[in-house]
């Protein structure tokens, strides 16, 4: 972005320069050139921030798979152990009798 903003602003220098621009529209140009830069300094503050909120979600994401993968680990463990109990409350039932 920032980057065709600058060529952009290259680009009509280049071309109003061999045609014989006029003071008026050299300075109009000097004129938009600080704009740009701000423009341009707003967009890369703006990309910093969507980098920074991103980098953010990705964190919260990892954690967030962290800690579906440990409660998948303590489901599978959990069943585990309710298998063997229903096997042992089977077989006592079977004592029983």
């Amino acid at each position: 972005m920032k980057r065709y903003v600058l060529w952009a602003i290259l680009a009509a220098f280049i071309v109003a320069v061999p045609v014989g621009s006029g003071k008026k529209e050299i300075e109009a140009l000097n004129t938009k050139v600080p704009q740009l830069e701000k423009d341009v300094a707003s967009a890369k503050q703006q990309a910093a921030d969507k980098t920074k909120e991103a980098d953010e979600l990705r964190a919260r994401v990892n954690q967030m798979q962290a800690t579906a993968d440990a409660h998948t680990a303590e489901v599978s463990k959990l069943k585990a152990e309710r298998d063997k109990l229903k096997r042992d409350l089977a077989a006592a039932k079977k004592k029983r009798r």
